[in-house]
């Protein structure tokens, strides 16, 4: 679309609220984010929350502002402040999901009232689930026993709480459900004449019109109209009854479940596996126009300025959605996808976004970053210590076909039964063999999902869904005949029953590939795991200086404003800890003997017998990459961080399903592995003594670098965002180590000492920044300077020319300028390369026609002339990185 008249961010800060950071934190913080250069805060979710919540994306009440973050009066107080400042507001948003919690009243209402609930399709439930246990009923799988060995234990038990009956399992109370007020009648005979006219009062009242607002006033007044100890008897009588309690829960309109029973069959759609999080049919508008309500308040008052869609692939028509969004709120408001992009795909174009949130971004500036020798060495080594792991595609299909066998095994029944109630199946053709065929066809997709919305669906998502049939049909050439199935649905100018089962299978190969991929061989493929990250891939990615530069062009063509991002909450480790392991890259023989010495040196520590060592080899070569990344700045090994790498290693070890995982926790490998841990780190170590002299100069390397990633991300096309906390060192691991709260004091005082550095001159300033680069003061510097620059010449950087530069030996720099108008922007950072340059004084990079004389270097203040159209590259010599100005 056309972003002309879109609100364009300058440049964002990612803020995640939570009851430790809350509306009235960030108030605190306004000053400091201003003096920084941030134009926009880009905030997770701040609607009402399952309580506890520490992200926000388990929304249970989208009309109403989560009260442990603050209230809409206080966001109003803080917008006149943001106003004041000239900051903006993008807000995330949930459409695909909300919690399967008590909290959420809408569930509630349909759980208690079911097909008289105005609610009953909001959600994607499978009422008509063919097993009689589930006919009728949601199921709710949070049992950690059968439902009969929970009753028995009486674990499950009807309460009275203010509002009325409940049926209680832990923590969770679930109204009763209107259907099973006849039970008590029927059998209560001997209930007194209070209680049965309670429960015919509640049977009338319970009518399709009466609203959930009348309906919780009209139960208000009933059952104020007995006593509370009548309520609690009848609730204990019930409870000391197995059979009248039985009863009851068979008429509910859920039921209550093991959890793991959800892997096997399960009749709603839940977000990836996650059972307390259930989907919404965000397809009925009349669900749209609900959920919407409050978001379109926020923006017609000027609260908010742009949204960030969360998981827009889990939609069953993305495309739809993002054009009933966009006719709501207008052409003006900015709105972003968070899309996570395959090798070579890009955003459906006809979609009416800005961008997405920047993962590819990361992906081709991590790349960008890595030694592309060294880092075929050290895959090289890796597989010939592992060559089970050779065939890193392979390694993906067979963990998707894992996570569809074991954890997706319910919704993958669920559409092969779909696939024949829509009568897409012809005669002779077993749902065995189809449902094969359909999980094969599911895994080989390269990509998460395509987009079909009519008929002839596009090229480019015919040639994907070709591909993956010939992936299944490679695989097992036996279902031929199930395959030709499939491949006619698209091949035959489909109908509408077609494209309603291809947009639902749609709505789960997302799903499958991010368990599969993200979640599980990210864990496992481990050669360097800098590129295990969302955006970028372990195998098969690349991303040269030439074709960085043709992306960069492309993103200023298409999405000026989508994102650049290089940490979020959901990045698998943090932005410079990546870094710091692609510097390995520029050492890979070092690397390589240093991973077998300490092989050798730490053997003792690991447990051996005959079957396996624990931790195994690949999980150890994960641990020593992990430490490197998390190693901290001081070289200290302090408690805190030892902690947080074991807490980080039970969810890899989990995560990987191999020794253990989430379903069948193997504790005493992973015992094995933390006390593994615990001893390399111990105090005197050798192993930390020999860690700290090799990583001498990698973090030297990683400290430079780092500066070439935080440059790059704020002045290439697309609108850079600082994740909170991130203009200073970002060594955490994955969430929810990377949601851990911000030292604002401590930013607060450096950016302080950098104001005040640069009043006395340049080189107190450069002094300072060089003694304190181990504390990061060199990236808030960066950091600070190049979004002040940014948001003084906003136009030059949304809508200038990228014009790629190169100087006399282009393996070893990355250089660019930007152009609109008279203004001019010139970018020069050093690139990993075991290339030896040329001596400062001979090297120089040729400038565009029509490029400035006279320049003025944004880092260290000085004034640089331009001689015979070159600019000397001498100028690297004061500080590592230039950023200069017209």
């Amino acid at each position: 679309m056309k972003h002309d008249d879109v609100f364009a961010p300058v440049s964002t800060y990612r803020v995640q609220f939570n009851g430790d950071f809350t509306f009235r934190h960030l108030e605190e913080q306004l000053d400091y984010l201003y003096e920084l250069g941030i134009s926009t805060i880009y905030a997770s979710p701040v609607f009402e929350a399952v309580p506890g919540s520490t992200h926000g994306y388990d929304v249970t009440d989208p009309h109403t502002i989560n009260p442990a973050i603050g209230t809409l009066e206080e966001w109003r107080a803080l917008h006149k402040k943001l106003q004041a400042r000239g900051i903006s507001w993008i807000q995330d948003i949930v459409p695909n999901h909300m919690a399967l919690h008590p909290s959420n009243s809408r569930l509630v209402d349909v759980l208690e009232r079911g097909r008289l609930s105005p609610y009953y399709r909001y959600f994607d439930i499978d009422w008509e689930y063919p097993d009689a246990a589930l006919h009728g009923k949601l199921m709710l799988p949070f049992l950690d026993k059968s439902p009969e060995a929970a009753v028995a234990a009486r674990e499950i038990k009807l309460v009275y709480a203010p509002g009325g009956w409940k049926v209680q399992n832990g923590m969770l109370e679930f109204p009763l459900s209107v259907s099973a007020y006849d039970v008590l009648l029927g059998m209560l005979t001997d209930a007194g004449a209070d209680i049965r006219q309670l429960l015919c009062g509640l049977k009338r009242g319970a009518v399709r019109h009466v609203t959930p607002a009348e309906w919780r006033e009209q139960k208000h007044t009933l059952f104020a109209a007995v006593k509370e100890q009548r309520l609690q008897q009848l609730a204990a009588k019930v409870n000391a009854d197995d059979v009248l309690l039985a009863s009851l829960l068979e008429n509910q309109y859920y039921t209550f479940t093991h959890w793991q029973e959800a892997d096997e069959r399960i009749n709603y759609r839940r977000f990836f596996t996650i059972n307390g999080l259930i989907c919404l049919r965000m397809e009925d508008q009349q669900v749209f126009d609900d959920y919407h309500v409050l978001l379109r308040q926020l923006y017609a008052e000027g609260l908010v300025q742009g949204f960030r869609i969360d998981h827009i692939d889990g939609l069953r028509d993305p495309g739809g959605y993002v054009r009933r969004l966009r006719e709501l709120l207008g052409n003006s408001c900015y709105i972003i996808a968070e899309k996570i992009l395959a090798a070579h795909e890009a955003l459906p174009r006809e979609w009416p976004l800005q961008g997405t949130t920047g993962y590819e971004f990361l992906g081709d500036v991590s790349q960008l970053l890595t030694e592309r020798m060294g880092f075929e060495m050290i895959g090289r080594f890796y597989r010939s210590r592992f060559p089970n792991l050779c065939g890193y595609e392979r390694l993906v299909n067979a963990k998707k076909q894992l996570i569809l066998q074991t954890h997706l095994h319910g919704e993958w029944d669920n559409l092969v039964r779909y696939a024949y109630g829509l009568g897409l199946v012809p005669p002779g053709v077993e749902a065995q063999e189809l449902k094969a065929a359909l999980g094969l066809f599911m895994v080989h997709l390269p990509v998460y999902r395509v987009y079909p919305e009519r008929w002839p669906l596009s090229t480019r998502s015919i040639s994907l869904l070709d591909y993956a049939l010939n992936g299944a049909l490679r695989a097992n050439p036996a279902l031929s005949k199930a395959i030709d199935v499939i491949y006619s649905w698209w091949q035959r100018g489909g109908s509408a029953a077609t494209l309603r089962f291809l947009q639902r299978v749609m709505q789960f190969t997302g799903p499958l590939t991010a368990k599969g991929v993200e979640d599980t061989a990210f864990y496992v493929y481990n050669a360097l795991i800098s590129h295990n990250e969302v955006g970028d891939a372990p195998e098969g990615n690349r991303c040269s200086l030439p074709l960085f530069h043709e992306r960069a062009q492309l993103r200023l063509r298409f999405c000026p404003l989508s994102i650049n991002t290089t940490a979020t909450h959901d990045t698998k480790r943090g932005e410079d800890a990546r870094i710091r392991l692609n510097t390995l890259t520029l050492h890979p023989h070092q690397w390589i003997q240093q991973v077998q010495h300490w092989h050798a040196m730490n053997r003792e520590w690991s447990v051996q017998d005959a079957e396996q060592s624990a931790p195994d080899m690949n999980d150890e070569y994960f641990i020593y990459q992990s430490i490197i990344g998390g190693f901290p700045p001081d070289g200290v090994i302090t408690e805190e961080l030892i902690t947080r790498l074991s807490d980080y290693l039970v969810k890899v070890l989990r995560e990987a399903k191999v020794h253990s995982s989430w379903s069948e926790p193997n504790e005493t490998y992973e015992q094995a592995c933390l006390r593994f841990i615990r001893s390399i780190l111990a105090a005197g170590s050798p192993f930390v003594e020999s860690l700290r002299t090799f990583l001498e100069q990698p973090l030297q390397q990683a400290a430079l670098y780092s500066l070439t990633q935080t440059l790059v991300k704020i002045t290439t096309p697309g609108v850079p965002d600082i994740y909170q906390g991130c203009e200073l060192w970002d060594l955490s691991f994955v969430d929810p180590d990377n949601r851990r709260p911000v030292d604002y004091a401590l930013r607060r005082q450096e950016l302080a000492a950098l104001q005040q550095l640069e009043q006395e001159g340049t080189g107190p300033l450069l002094a300072y920044l060089q003694e304190r680069r181990a504390q990061g003061a060199e990236k808030l510097f960066v950091t600070w300077k190049a979004l002040r620059a940014r948001r003084e010449r906003a136009a030059l950087f949304s809508k200038g020319a990228y014009l790629p530069l190169y100087g006399d030996d282009g393996q070893d720099l990355i250089a660019y300028a930007r152009n609109f108008g008279d203004q001019w922007c010139l970018v020069i950072a050093p690139l990993l390369s075991q290339v030896t340059p040329g001596t400062a004084d001979s090297r120089r990079l040729v400038l565009p026609e029509g490029a400035p004389a006279v320049w003025r270097h944004v880092f260290t203040g000085e004034e640089v002339v331009v001689e015979q159209g070159c600019l000397p590259l001498h100028i690297l010599e004061k500080f590592p990185v230039a950023m200069l100005v017209s």
